[in-house]
């Protein structure tokens, strides 16, 4: 059952999601829940403590995205590309403020953003990418640490362009980003279709 903490985190989100992070104040998010400012410090001290428990939010629900993913019965390459169809379609989801402005002005939360996403990128990611290369579906000339680095790491900051947020969806974003790159590092690319079609 939700809490009334979740409650606010799930709103906050929402709220972040659509303007940034900068322009919506503890005022507004008090409105859309309804409830007194007052009773919002209660369960927040501060909006910095707000928007650290919704980012931390965000990556509880994004592992247990993956884990789910990780549990299926499925080759390492079609989880990883499940796993960034997820996380392109959420990333797509967020106005692009959201992330300049956390880097900006909320240095702490920035931090703790970059290192789950570094969790993501150089254990999950690359560990499957590792099983991949043991049994040669990719080149073992490839080094997967520099491929993450170059390909991997920095997509959320390709797709906080506004640019890329409003003019391509889900799937180009996907082909482009991931599987292309993919194809490039497979032993037998043809192996890999070039369009992955995913069920949303």
């Amino acid at each position: 059952m939700q809490n009334e903490r979740d409650r606010i985190i799930i709103k906050t989100l929402a709220l972040f999601k659509k303007y940034g992070v900068k322009s919506v104040s503890m005022d507004d998010i008090a409105h859309e829940l309804s409830i007194s400012k007052k009773t919002l410090y209660v369960h927040f001290g501060s909006k910095e403590l707000l928007i650290e428990q919704t980012v931390n939010y965000i990556f509880s629900e994004h592992f247990k995205k993956i884990g789910r993913i990780l549990e299926k019965i499925i080759s390492p390459l079609e989880k990883i590309i499940l796993i960034y169809h997820y996380g392109i379609n959420r990333l797509l989801s967020y106005d692009p403020a959201f992330y300049s402005e956390l880097k900006k002005y909320h240095v702490a939360t920035h931090i703790c953003y970059e290192n789950n996403k570094k969790t993501i990128v150089f254990d999950i990611i690359q560990g499957l990418l590792e099983e991949a290369q043991k049994v040669n579906e990719i080149r073992k000339d490839v080094n997967l640490e520099l491929f993450c680095q170059l390909h991997l790491y920095k997509i959320d900051k390709i797709l906080a362009n506004p640019d890329f947020n409003n003019h391509y969806g889900t799937q180009q974003m996907l082909n482009h980003l991931i599987i292309f790159n993919l194809r490039g590092i497979l032993v037998k690319p043809e192996q890999m279709p070039i369009y992955f079609p995913i069920e949303e």
